[in-house]
């Protein structure tokens, strides 16, 4: 009866030992958290011992943790991509605004009739610069909306494509050049939008006008059910350019040149391209850059050529 008497008290003993030693792990547990908590530190809840319903709630509190902590990088990165946003808007918009500012003081000032016109013409380039700038905003903001659709139906590649070229012929003039083509003489029909893919060539074709050297050379290239168009252009004498970085919102090569231009053309593309289950990537070759459309064809014209 002792024997008994004493085994229970030892049991008892030891049960009160575990409890308490549980009861001051929970608490520690909780002295862990109100730490990392007040001080926003990266470090995670730890425990001497570990049994199983110990193990579960660190592993909870632990990726918890590990969450927050995701969502405050990501929720920096965005602040941090929104503050480059608005001072490169800023800077974009501001730049136009004030040349155009400038042409309608010396407009005002000006008592010769010729001159006053002429600073007027540059006042209105400057403004359609401005116009520009902001439609190209507009239409990134809606491509960003994951609900955003485009019209799809059935629409040809390469008359589309010659429209846009004939609508920079005063741009080719004033570089004094005019592309080379090597386009397929048949219809080359694909399912996609046709303003889209205004927007595709146009934002293309002036991103050469910028930034490009030499003629602007445009191939086709016709494989199992898509057709590829390959833009080339010569770069400008010591141009650099980020390839990895290219089709990003914002981009420039760089961003103290006096281009007046949103660095969102070609992220632009990149958007359309896609949203018509389509292909875009840019490529250096033989000192050329070159930027290559993929387009898959409608069936009956996968067979073409």
């Amino acid at each position: 009866m002792l024997f008994f008497l004493i085994l229970i008290s030892v049991l008892f003993i030891m049960q009160t030992v575990y409890i308490l030693y549980y009861k001051n792990q929970v608490r520690d547990i909780g002295n862990q958290l109100a730490f990392i908590s007040e001080h926003d530190s990266f470090k995670f809840i730890q425990s001497q011992i570990k049994p199983k319903e110990l193990y579960q709630l660190m592993n909870l509190c632990n990726e918890l943790l590990r969450e927050k902590r995701e969502q405050n990088q990501e929720f920096e990165r965005k602040s941090e991509e929104i503050n480059e946003t608005i001072v490169s808007l800023s800077h974009d918009i501001r730049t136009p605004l004030t040349s155009l500012d400038g042409y309608l003081q010396l407009a005002e000032r000006s008592d010769q009739l010729k001159e006053k016109k002429h600073y007027i013409t540059l006042a209105q380039t400057r403004m359609k610069q401005i116009i520009t700038l902001v439609d190209q905003l507009f239409l990134y903001t809606k491509l960003k909306n994951q609900d955003y659709r485009l019209e799809l139906d059935s629409i040809e590649v390469v008359n589309v494509l010659k429209r846009r070229l004939f609508f920079f012929i005063e741009e080719f003039s004033h570089k004094n050049t005019e592309p080379i083509l090597n386009l397929p003489e048949f219809p080359v029909r694909m399912v996609g939008d046709e303003t889209a893919l205004e927007r595709i060539y146009e934002n293309i074709i002036r991103n050469y006008i910028f930034h490009g050297d030499g003629n602007l050379i445009i191939t086709h290239e016709k494989k199992q059910g898509e057709f590829h168009l390959h833009f080339n252009n010569k770069l400008k004498p010591n141009q650099s350019i980020h390839f990895n970085k290219i089709f990003s919102r914002f981009y420039k090569e760089d961003p103290s040149r006096s281009q007046l231009s949103s660095g969102l053309g070609l992220s632009i593309v990149k958007s359309l391209v896609e949203k018509m289950n389509g292909h875009v990537y840019a490529d250096l070759k033989d000192g050329q850059f070159c930027i290559v459309l993929i387009f898959k064809t409608e069936e009956k014209e996968s067979l073409y050529g």
